[in-house]
C-alpha cells in the first residue's frame, strides 16, 4: 500500500516537470469530462425534445436555473476543498491533507440533506416568483420533486472529484462520469421512449446515474492508495480545515449563490418571451456548453496547478502556467466560435424541428459565438486566483459583472421586448469580469494569499 501511494504522489505531482504537457495532461481529462458531462445533459434535452414536446424542453431548462440557485454555496465550498487539498498536496503536509479530506466529506453529508429538503419544500413557489408559464409549471415542479432528490450523490460526486483533483488525480473521476453518463442516457430512453414516462422519467434517469457516480467515487478515495482518503470511522468536522475551506470557499460560494440568483433573475426574464424563447434559450445553453466547458476545464486545471504550485513555494513555475493557460483557452476560444458560426444550424435542428425556436436559438448562438475568447480568459484568470487562495477578487469581479448584467438585461431586452438584449447584457458581463480579475492578476497581490506552504520555500522572484 506504502508504495501504491508514493506512485500516485508522484503522478499526481504538478510542481516538477514539463509545465505544459503537466498543465495539459492534467486538463484533459477535466475537459473530457466537462464535455461527457455536457453530452449527457443534451442527451436529456434531445430525448426530451424530441420525444415530449418543446413545451417540456422548456421546463427541464427553467428547473436548471432553480436547482444551480440550491447547489451554488456548495460548489464554493467545494472549490475551497479541492484548493486546499491541493495546496497540502504540494506542500506535503500529510496530517493536514487527511483532516481536510474528512472535513470535506463531513461538510458534503451536511450540506446534501439541507438542500435536498430546503429543494423539495420551496421549488414550486420558486418557480411562481420566476413567472414560470402555465403550460409548463406542471412538468417543472415533477422534474424538481424528483431531482432534488439526486442532491446528496451529485455533491458527493463533485466534492470526490475535487478530492481526487487535488492529489493530481482528473483520470479516475473522468472514467467515472462516462460510464454514468452512458448509463443515465440509457435510462433516458427507456423510461422516456418505451416507459413514456415523460418529463419524470428524465429526472428519475439523473438521480439514478448520479447516486451511481457518487458511490464509485467513494470507492475510489477509499482503496485507491492515494495520500489520503476517507475515513469513515473519523469522520467530522475539524476546526482549522473548515477554517482554510470556509476562507477558500466561502466567497466563491457567495459569488455562485449570488450569479444563481442573478440567473434566475434573467431566467424571470426570458420567461417573459414565452415557451418558445425558454426552449430556444435551453438549446443555446447546451450548445454554447460544448464551447464553455473546455474552457472550466481548464479554470479547474490551473486551479490545482496554481494550488500545488503555491503550496510548494515555486511562484515562478506559478506564473508560466498561468500564461500557458490563457494561451492555450484563447485558441479554443477562437476554434469554437468560428466551428459555431459555420455549423451551429445543424447543432440546433438536431433538438426540435419548431422554426421559431431555431431560429431564436441561432440568432444567439451567433452573438455569443464572437466572445468566448473573453469568456475562456476570465474563466482561466480567475481559477488561477482561486487556486492561490486569493478567492475573493474572482467573486468581487463576478459581481461586478453581475451588476452590470441584469440593469442592461432590463434595459435592452425587457423594455422593448427584444430577447437579444438578454445576450447583449452576457458580453457586457463577461467583458467587465475579465477585465477587472486581469487587472488584479497584474497588480500581484495574490501571491501572498495561499493558506498551506513547504517547511522550505524556494526563493520568490
Amino acid at each position: 500500500m506504502a508504495e501504491s501511494k508514493k506512485n500516485v504522489i508522484r503522478k499526481g505531482d504538478l510542481t516538477e516537470g514539463s509545465i505544459v504537457s503537466k498543465l495539459v495532461l492534467f486538463a484533459l481529462p477535466l475537459i473530457a469530462g466537462n464535455i461527457v458531462n455536457q453530452l449527457y445533459n443534451v442527451a436529456d434535452s434531445l430525448v426530451v425534445g424530441n420525444f415530449v414536446g418543446s413545451d417540456a424542453l422548456a421546463a427541464v431548462g427553467v428547473s436548471f436555473s432553480v436547482m444551480m440557485s440550491f447547489n451554488a454555496l456548495f460548489f464554493g465550498l467545494s472549490m475551497g476543498a479541492g484548493i486546499l487539498i491541493a495546496q497540502c498536496f504540494g506542500a506535503k503536509r500529510q496530517k493536514q491533507l487527511q483532516d481536510a479530506v474528512n472535513t470535506s466529506f463531513t461538510l458534503t453529508l451536511i450540506l446534501g440533506a439541507a438542500i435536498t429538503v430546503l429543494g423539495v419544500l420551496l421549488s414550486r413557489g420558486i418557480l411562481t416568483l420566476m413567472q414560470t408559464p402555465e403550460n409548463i409549471m406542471e412538468d417543472s415542479a415533477t422534474y424538481l420533486s424528483i431531482i432534488f432528490f439526486a442532491t446528496i450523490g451529485n455533491l458527493v460526486y463533485n466534492m470526490g472529484s475535487g478530492i481526487l483533483r487535488g492529489m493530481g488525480d482528473s483520470r479516475w473521476p473522468l472514467l467515472f462520469l462516462i460510464f454514468c453518463s452512458v448509463m443515465n442516457v440509457a435510462l433516458d430512453l427507456v423510461f422516456v421512449i418505451f416507459l413514456r414516462m415523460g418529463v419524470a422519467g428524465v429526472a428519475w434517469a439523473t438521480l439514478l446515474s448520479q447516486c451511481s457516480s457518487a458511490v464509485l467515487v467513494l470507492l475510489r478515495i477509499h482503496f485507491g492508495g492515494y495520500a489520503a482518503r476517507i475515513q469513515f470511522r473519523h469522520l467530522g468536522i475539524k476546526k482549522e480545515s473548515l477554517m482554510h475551506i470556509l476562507r477558500l470557499g466561502l466567497p466563491s460560494g457567495i459569488q455562485e449563490m449570488t450569479f444563481s440568483a442573478g440567473m434566475m433573475i434573467i431566467q424571470s426574464f426570458a420567461n417573459g418571451f414565452g415557451s418558445d424563447f425558454i426552449a430556444a434559450n435551453s438549446i443555446i445553453m447546451k450548445v454554447d456548453g460544448f464551447a464553455v466547458m473546455p474552457m472550466m476545464g481548464l479554470g479547474s486545471a490551473i486551479a490545482t496547478f496554481v494550488g500545488q504550485n503555491m503550496g510548494a513555494g515555486k511562484l515562478d513555475r506559478t506564473k508560466k502556467g498561468i500564461r500557458a493557460a490563457t494561451g492555450i483557452v484563447t485558441g479554443i476560444g477562437i476554434v469554437m466560435g468560428v466551428l459555431f458560426l459555420l455549423f451551429g444550424h445543424y447543432l440546433i435542428r438536431a433538438f426540435t424541428d419548431n422554426q421559431p425556436v431555431i431560429e431564436m436559438a441561432m440568432n444567439g448562438l451567433r452573438f455569443l459565438a464572437f466572445i468566448y475568447t473573453i469568456m475562456g480568459i476570465g474563466s482561466v484568470v480567475s481559477g488561477a486566483m482561486r487556486g492561490a487562495g486569493a478567492s475573493i477578487a474572482p467573486m468581487i469581479t463576478s459581481l461586478c459583472g453581475l451588476v452590470v448584467r441584469i440593469p442592461v438585461a432590463y434595459f435592452c431586452a425587457v423594455l422593448p421586448h427584444n430577447y437579444m438584449g438578454l445576450f447583449v447584457a452576457m458580453a457586457s458581463a463577461m467583458i467587465v469580469n475579465c477585465s477587472l480579475i486581469s487587472i488584479y492578476y497584474f497588480k500581484g497581490n495574490w501571491r501572498s494569499k495561499t493558506a498551506v506552504h513547504a517547511e522550505v520555500k524556494e526563493q520568490a522572484e
